[in-house]
């Protein structure tokens, strides 16, 4: 009878928990990149590199922080713009680009304090930092930050989501990054996607420390954990490059510090875990960077290649995995009057242009595309 009522005891557990766990392994991410085989360029197309500025100039009198992905027909487009950075009248931006024409379409508001505000139930002081990604399904996803009460140190992350290409979004909602103190988070570099088709969000922490992290998301948008990328009060703002499904690299800005070089963490475990940071030799005025891999295998990093200001624009290239770096063009050199050029970001589309959108003297948001073959040409 005693044997009996145990074997009962353990089916009834066995009922109870066995579901769940096999829930949660079923659910469990997948840490490995979705990393496209390269493909070999296109010599033979006709190099070209063509410069203009999104339309809105005078809509607001500061404008920062752009963000951008390719959609059905052309680039969406987003960044923030206000009196100032932080001020209550900030709004997150949007335009359209059409490949057709070449041509932008006017900006319009996408979400801003009140319209956040109404959708979390919440008071929202202001917003920022915003960025644009497509998941596995092809839905794009908004995510920016908000802040109820104090500076960046309080911010909080939210995302829209969108099924038709960034014509309507979803209310905003959350996305808490720490379960226990879910402030100080921001973003500012573009998703990357996993074999599982989950997504993972490049983040930073400004607070107690400043440093990295890397966001998983699964494809509905629940976080499902948090990876230190870099440590201490002087990192901030990773852009993750996967170049393998296992391997990737992780650039970042230093803050901070009298290094005044880019700072460099590699991951060999599909993003679990990270090396500790180390200087490489690009310099870093204390300002944003970003890289990208492009189709066919090349790695290429966006920066201001002085020490102490934010004047000179530069592409870096790698053709060994991010071994060795050689400057080749600057996009910007500097003019009078002309207080700086930052926060690139840039990407490649499905036809091999590259499109790099960055925040010229906080004016204007400036669009640059250029080809594989101008950017093979460079010496």
């Amino acid at each position: 009878m005693e044997r009996v009522s145990t074997r009962v005891f353990l089916l009834v557990l066995a009922a109870v928990f066995l579901p769940p766990l096999q829930e949660a392994f079923q659910r469990a991410p997948r840490w490995e990149f979705a990393v496209p085989p390269p493909r070999p360029a296109v010599p033979s197309a006709t190099p070209f590199l063509r410069s203009d500025f999104l339309p809105g100039e005078g809509l607001t009198r500061s404008v920062h922080c752009p963000t951008l992905v390719e959609t059905d027909g052309g680039l969406l487009a987003a960044w923030y713009g206000g009196s100032r950075e932080g001020a209550a009248d900030v709004a997150i931006y949007g335009a359209r680009w059409d490949a057709a024409s070449g041509e932008w379409g006017e900006p319009r508001v996408l979400t801003d304090a009140a319209r956040t505000a109404a959708d979390l139930g919440r008071a929202v002081r202001k917003v920022g930092n915003a960025v644009l990604g497509r998941d596995s399904s092809g839905r794009l996803w908004l995510f920016y930050v908000s802040v109820s009460a104090g500076g960046w140190s309080g911010a909080s992350l939210n995302a829209r989501v969108s099924g038709d290409g960034g014509l309507t979004w979803s209310p905003a909602r959350r996305i808490p990054a720490n379960p226990f103190f879910d402030k100080g988070t921001l973003a500012r570099c573009a998703p990357v996607l996993f074999s599982d088709g989950g997504l993972g969000l490049p983040v930073y922490r400004e607070g107690i420390g400043k440093f990295g992290a890397l966001l998983r998301l699964d494809p509905s948008g629940r976080v499902f954990d948090e990876v230190r990328i870099s440590w201490g009060r002087s990192s901030l703002q990773p852009s993750v490059v996967p170049g393998l499904p296992h391997w990737a690299v992780a650039f970042l800005r230093q803050s901070g510090t009298p290094h005044r070089r880019i700072l460099r963490s590699d991951s060999s475990d599909g993003g679990r875990s990270w090396t500790p940071p180390w200087n490489m030799r690009l310099p870093n005025p204390d300002s944003a960077v970003m890289g990208l891999r492009g189709r066919d295998g090349t790695f290429l990093l966006v920066y201001n290649a002085l020490e102490v200001d934010r004047d000179v624009l530069a592409l870096a290239r790698s053709t060994d995995r991010g071994r060795a770096w050689e400057e080749v063009y600057r996009f910007e050199e500097g003019e009078p009057g002309i207080t700086g050029h930052s926060y690139p970001y840039l990407i490649q589309d499905e036809r091999g242009v590259y499109h790099l959108l960055y925040s010229w003297n906080r004016e204007r948001i400036r669009h640059v595309r250029f080809n594989e073959s101008w950017l093979g040409g460079l010496r």
